[in-house]
């Protein structure tokens, strides 16, 4: 899966706001659809390991601009208040290896369990966890994707997998509305994996 949107037959980049706020978006319901594309994909990208190009992503400001942007164009008011959008920044305090220490401590480990763990599995019973699973291989695999746990680090109920999916599933509606095919069944799909595993 990767952070694209579609304008007409060409792909942009939904993260770079530029393409973004260039990009031919007919109707307020592509554009809608496109920012809500965009801030899962923003959201994935939150939640993983704060690479070099992710700090540097937070570091220059793009963070803050890819938000704003897409926030604008959402058909609802996220109400984010001024510290919470000041907070999608890192202290000029921070070096790399506290960010990086920061996040390990807080999502991946700690005493015991991490304080907050990023996989969905960690939240609910053990003898749930197989079924969540399942249930998450089954979504990838009807919307034409694969997860093959031999490759990844990450487990296919990590929350920036599941962001990311829902990215998809918005991609997807997008190219459909711009084509004039029904989005019935994508959005059902939407509803349905919000409600079973980023609701729960």
């Amino acid at each position: 899966m990767s952070n694209v949107a579609m304008e007409n037959d060409d792909c942009i980049d939904i993260l770079n706001i530029e393409a973004f706020r260039s990009a031919r978006l007919s109707t307020q319901e592509e554009k809608q659809m496109a920012a809500r594309s965009g801030m899962y994909a923003l959201l994935a990208d939150l939640f993983r390991y704060p690479d070099e190009g992710f700090r540097e992503f937070v570091k220059t400001g793009e963070l803050q601009a890819a938000f704003a942007a897409m926030a604008e164009e959402l058909p609802f008011d996220l109400a984010v208040s001024q510290v919470e959008k000041d907070n999608l920044a890192f202290s000029p305090k921070l070096g790399d290896d506290d960010i990086e220490a920061g996040f390990i401590r807080i999502f991946e480990a700690g005493p015991g369990d991490p304080a907050c763990p990023l996989v969905e599995g960690k939240h609910v019973k053990d003898s749930n966890r197989r079924a969540i699973f399942e249930d998450l291989i089954r979504f990838y695999n009807h919307f034409g994707l694969s997860y093959d746990a031999g490759s990844h680090e990450d487990r296919a109920d990590h929350l920036s997998y599941e962001m990311e999916f829902m990215h998809y599933l918005a991609f997807l509606t997008l190219r459909a509305i711009q084509s004039g095919k029904t989005t019935h069944d994508l959005l059902l799909a939407q509803r349905d994996f919000l409600k079973h595993h980023l609701l729960k």
